[in-house]
């Protein structure tokens, strides 16, 4: 199935399902057929000097990114790449972000009647295990914290696609008998974003952390975290106030904040 089977992105669609609110907030949303990264779209627009909030979204990416720098196969199946540029005050403490963008991700799914979802810290969202979505959280300092977070969202992953992934994934197309339209979902992820980003300014993950417990894919789960050539492996025990994976090792309870290490489930 190539992208042209569902409706093109289109920027009148989206608006619809944006408050006029939202809309005001945001200086551009671009679309595009093709780019190498939503995200380093949105990091050569700030580089630029323009420094607004602002959304992208493509067909299809050349080059995109997971965390770790890993590879995230974009193939122009239909699938959604949405990054959303945002300029944060410079003391913004970002502890948790990708906690809070990933349960909103789960609770805006859930109102288009896609259920059992879980959030793996700290950015994957996963259906029985195979992974649905990804979040990629980007910062970098200036006179503001300029902050950059992208959203992948399989609507249809071709084999070829799969085969490439080193771990098990799914789409929306597998799990819905109606495929949610992809404008207005991409409609209702950008204003709920908006309002996430807002109230994560405002009281950072606090909010959020509440809703962890009924999302949290790795709880009391045996994992083993990888770093380079290092597998550990522990029992996962949830987050702290500060969105650190807290894990069991030793009969002592350690905190993890480097999203840099690999996490698997052990069984």
């Amino acid at each position: 199935m190539a992208s042209h089977d569902f409706p093109p992105l289109s920027l009148t669609e989206i608006n619809t399902f944006l408050k006029q609110s939202t809309i005001n907030k945001l200086d551009e949303i671009l679309i595009h057929s093709s780019v190498p990264s939503t995200n380093d779209e949105l990091w050569q627009r700030l580089s630029q000097g323009k420094t607004t909030a602002a959304v992208c979204l493509s067909e299809t990416q050349t080059a995109g990114r997971g965390r770790r720098g890993d590879e995230w196969q974009s193939p122009a199946s239909g699938n959604l790449y949405l990054s959303i540029s945002w300029p944060f005050p410079a003391e913004t403490v970002q502890n948790g972000l990708s906690i809070a963008i990933g349960i909103s991700l789960i609770n805006i799914l859930k109102s288009e009647g896609i259920n059992n979802l879980q959030l793996k810290w700290p950015n994957d969202i996963l259906y029985k295990r195979q992974k649905l979505a990804g979040i990629l959280v980007e910062s970098r300092f200036g006179k503001t914290l300029n902050t950059v977070i992208g959203i992948g969202l399989n609507f249809k992953l071709p084999s070829a696609t799969k085969n490439k992934i080193q771990q098990p994934t799914t789409s929306l197309q597998q799990l819905c008998t109606d495929v949610p339209c992809r404008n207005r979902l991409a409609g209702k992820i950008i204003q709920t974003m908006i309002n996430t980003l807002e109230q994560f300014q405002t009281s950072g993950l606090r909010d959020f952390i509440p809703q962890w417990s009924s999302y949290d894919a790795l709880a009391d789960q045996a994992v083993t975290l990888i770093d380079k050539d290092n597998h550990t492996h522990v029992i996962a025990r949830g987050i702290n106030e500060h969105g650190e994976l807290q894990y069991q090792l030793d009969n002592k309870i350690h905190t993890l904040s480097n999203s840099h290490v690999s996490i698997r489930f052990s069984s």
